[in-house]
């Protein structure tokens, strides 16, 4: 991810960050369902219903890279 706007890009730095912590400790897989629980909740709260579908639609049609976290293909 490259975001333009420096703020997003500081606070995008800074979760990423805590989440290569976590996935130190936790099953990546509990990690990422967290991460997405938690976001899923920030829209819903932040959104109007139109809104929070297109964002879901959004989310589900967009292509990903996976994370390399040792350099080995995707973590599974």
């Amino acid at each position: 991810m490259a975001p333009k706007n420096k703020d997003l890009q500081e606070i995008y730095n800074q979760v990423f960050s805590d989440a290569m912590r976590y996935a130190d400790q936790f099953n990546i897989q509990m990690v990422a369902a967290t991460y997405i629980a938690i976001a899923m909740r920030l829209y819903k709260t932040s959104l109007s219903s139109e809104e929070y579908n297109m964002m879901v639609r959004t989310i589900m049609e967009t292509e990903v890279e996976p994370y390399d976290k040792n350099g080995e293909g995707t973590v599974h």
